[in-house]
């Protein structure tokens, strides 16, 4: 294992902003993981696990720590059963490319999620989710190695406490994430009820197989997200809201028929309805950040941005939201500040 000093986080995020983080290590085994950590306690420094970069706002003043990236690899397929099959994926390998081979090999579960970037040990940190499915519906649970108690020891999915967009790695960094076991079928399982599938389907598109399903997710991501070879973006930046029944109803008054999904905690709102059909924010820009033309739910950032004009505009947005729905929206993006 190599440990890079002064390292560009610009180079390592798909935003493609932020200063110098202090120091990066690759790791690729669990050996190598704790040699890194034992470098950030010997240096007296903090630590921040990184998977490809794609949900985080490293800030312009760097980060004054260890960069830890995952590039552990290995998929593994187990029949359990009944069509049912156990995948074995450790945390450094692309979530996409196992959406692809989980669907080469006939299995159903990951489809909806096709497309999304980063890591397989990313996935349930942030709970990740698209087109009427999460991460949730599949997972079976994950190897962690404990920075603090310097132990590796397995969690079931519900040891990982997933919510929307939410999990306990969150707020338990020492729990990093080295493998993750999904559970899926053989047996034909669509998920086809989200907008955009539907009229897919009634157009007479293909959607009898997980690979159809994928190729069709991902041609509609491509339309929604710009091209990052162009520009930097994080994806969707913010949380559709979940609104107790008495807000969503006040909202319904002030502003008419408002799009809502079924939800245990209440009810969720499109946060891209309000952004578009409410504030009329499509393609708000402020300095070299915007919101995007096809989904304003995407903050993008020009060739040459900083990270204080993406904070900027979500502060911008976020205070919009607030005063014109009395609506208090959470960001989906994960902050890299200095300390």
């Amino acid at each position: 294992m190599t440990i890079q000093e002064n390292v560009p986080l610009a180079s390592l995020t798909t935003l493609k902003v932020g200063g110098n983080a202090r120091a990066v290590a690759d790791v690729s085994s669990i050996a190598e993981l704790r040699e890194a950590l034992g470098f950030a306690r010997e240096n007296s420094i903090p630590f921040y696990v990184l998977g490809d970069g794609s949900n985080v706002l490293a800030h312009d003043d760097g980060y004054d720590g260890l960069i830890i990236r995952m590039r552990m690899r290995g998929i593994a397929y187990e029949e359990t059963g009944q069509g049912a099959v156990r995948v074995r994926a450790a945390a450094g390998e692309n979530w996409d490319a196992l959406v692809r081979d989980a669907a080469a090999h006939g299995l159903w579960g990951f489809e909806n999620l096709a497309g999304i970037p980063g890591t397989v040990g990313a996935a349930p940190v942030q709970n990740i989710g698209a087109y009427g499915a999460d991460i949730s519906q599949t997972l079976e649970g994950v190897e962690v190695y404990d920075a603090d108690a310097d132990t590796s020891r397995t969690l079931t999915a519900q040891e990982c406490e997933l919510g929307y967009r939410d999990s306990r790695f969150k707020h338990e960094p020492n729990l990093i994430i080295v493998r993750v076991d999904f559970m899926l079928t053989r047996v034909p399982s669509p998920r086809i009820e989200y907008g955009d599938l539907l009229a897919a389907k009634e157009q007479g598109t293909d959607l009898s197989t997980p690979e159809a399903i994928g190729n069709v997710v991902r041609a509609i991501r491509n339309k929604k997200f710009p091209d990052l070879s162009v520009s930097g973006t994080a994806g969707s930046f913010f949380k559709n809201p979940v609104l107790s029944p008495e807000a969503y109803a006040a909202l319904e008054r002030e502003y008419g028929a408002v799009p809502r999904f079924p939800n245990p905690h209440g009810v969720k709102v499109p946060l891209a309805f309000i952004l578009d059909k409410v504030l009329n924010l499509r393609g708000f820009r402020l300095g070299n950040a915007s919101l995007f033309g096809a989904q304003p739910l995407v903050l993008v950032l020009d060739a040459g941005g900083k990270a204080h004009e993406v904070e900027a505009l979500a502060q911008h947005v976020e205070a919009l939201v607030q005063e014109k729905t009395n609506i208090s929206i959470e960001r989906e993006v994960r902050a890299l500040k200095k300390k």
